[in-house]
């Protein structure tokens, strides 16, 4: 038989491996935060597109849709106290316009609700007719 080892030697290989466990919780530990972290960042990303799905990009939108209304008012129109436009004719220059500028147009019941704040003059409708402009002649539409 071989001789047996001695008491200190298997003290110490106990207290290696007692060593090495400790080493193991403590990274095991590392490993556990270190993913609690990633959750919460994924969380917090999630949570961050979504208020972007629900505010950011409609407000975005939105001012797109008055940068439309605004160019189609600055580049197409001419303030004329005298014009009258029909409200048809009105909305279709301003399809054009969008589409000539690679822009999305709204519909006209958004696009009237808009317009009709504008100022420098103030337009107004009056029986199907907007007043207070006219259509610039280089432009689609301004024949009618």
């Amino acid at each position: 038989m071989e001789p047996s080892e001695p008491a200190t030697d298997k003290a110490k290989k106990i207290k290696d491996l007692e060593q090495d466990l400790n080493d193991l919780r403590q990274g095991l530990t590392v490993v556990t935060d270190y993913y609690q972290d990633l959750e919460s960042a994924s969380k917090e990303q999630v949570a961050s597109l979504e208020i972007d799905e629900a505010i950011v990009r409609p407000l975005m939108e939105d001012d797109l849709e008055f940068e439309g209304i605004w160019s189609f008012h600055e580049e197409v129109l001419v303030p004329d106290p005298l014009a009258r436009v029909p409200c048809t004719a009105m909305y279709e220059a301003f399809v054009g316009f969008c589409t000539r500028s690679g822009r999305s147009a709204m519909e006209q019941e958004a696009f009237e609700f808009v317009f009709e704040r504008m100022e420098n003059p103030k337009p107004a409708c009056d029986r199907g007719n907007w007043v207070g402009y006219r259509l610039r002649k280089n432009t689609p539409c301004s024949s009618r």
